[in-house]
């Protein structure tokens, strides 16, 4: 009888161990699944609490209830993201985003657009910082131009990307100061820079040809001592370049204004 008891004592002692132990790594696990704080970093372009806003992550109170790749997902549709990593460790939730790299600013429609460098057409999205990017405006057929849509399906922003790469490459310092590609709807391209107080008239055709032969005359130029008696720098002869002086009037400049 002695022997039973003991033997049941023994049974019952192990099994409360079991559960015990049981409870205790279920705690655990919950525990280390369970977000209780998030922290994002990589925003450039938007702040934080805007990526947190859209992701819905704004009420503190609803993190227990989410998941890791659900916040992810959420985050992976952001049209300024390329991609996201999550690494949940002790209840904070570590996000890192990785924003899409983007070449130019848009602008057609009336609206205002980014161009990744995939050209891919992106809506620029209110609160958006750092937006320092190369302009092109007044493209032709502006109309056609979509969100999402691939940018070079449209032949007047494809010569736009490419006068940005080819000025990027030759030039980076000219790059840098690269304000403006204006289209002019299928008229002459003109382009501003904000260390040239003057515009440059590319015209049409040859644009690449045309910019490298400008990139050379920059080089030779210097332009501080004459930029007051300029008004423009004309490209649109092939082979040669005319500058505008400030007295000047030239009918042909005005015809394409």
């Amino acid at each position: 009888m002695n022997n039973k008891v003991k033997i049941g004592s023994i049974i019952l002692f192990t099994t409360i161990i079991g559960i015990i132990v049981v409870l205790s790594f279920v705690i655990k696990k919950n525990d280390n699944t369970t977000i209780k704080f998030i922290e994002l970093k990589g925003n450039y372009h938007l702040s934080q609490n805007e990526y947190m806003n859209y992701a819905h992550l704004d009420n503190h109170d609803e993190y227990s209830v989410l998941s890791s790749k659900l916040i992810k997902d959420r985050l992976d549709k952001h049209p300024y993201i390329k991609s996201v990593d999550v690494i949940l460790s002790e209840g904070i939730l570590n996000i890192e985003i990785f924003e899409k790299n983007f070449v130019s600013l848009l602008m057609a429609n009336g609206k205002e657009y980014l161009i990744s460098d995939e050209a891919v057409v992106i809506p620029k999205l209110q609160n958006s910082e750092m937006i320092d990017f190369p302009i092109i405006s007044e493209p032709s057929k502006a109309s056609e131009i979509t969100e999402f849509s691939k940018a070079i399906l449209n032949s007047d922003v494809k010569i736009g990307l490419k006068i940005i790469a080819a000025i990027k490459i030759i030039n980076p310092k000219l790059y840098k100061s690269l304000s403006e590609v204006n289209l002019r709807d299928g008229k002459d391209i003109i382009l501003q820079f904000s260390s040239l107080n003057i515009p440059i008239v590319v015209g049409r055709n040859n644009e690449i040809e045309k910019i490298v032969l400008f990139e050379k005359l920059m080089q030779k130029l210097d332009y501080s001592k004459i930029e007051s008696t300029l008004s423009y720098i004309d490209l649109r002869y092939s082979k040669y370049l005319y500058v505008g002086k400030s007295n000047e009037k030239n009918s042909e400049q005005d015809s394409n204004s």
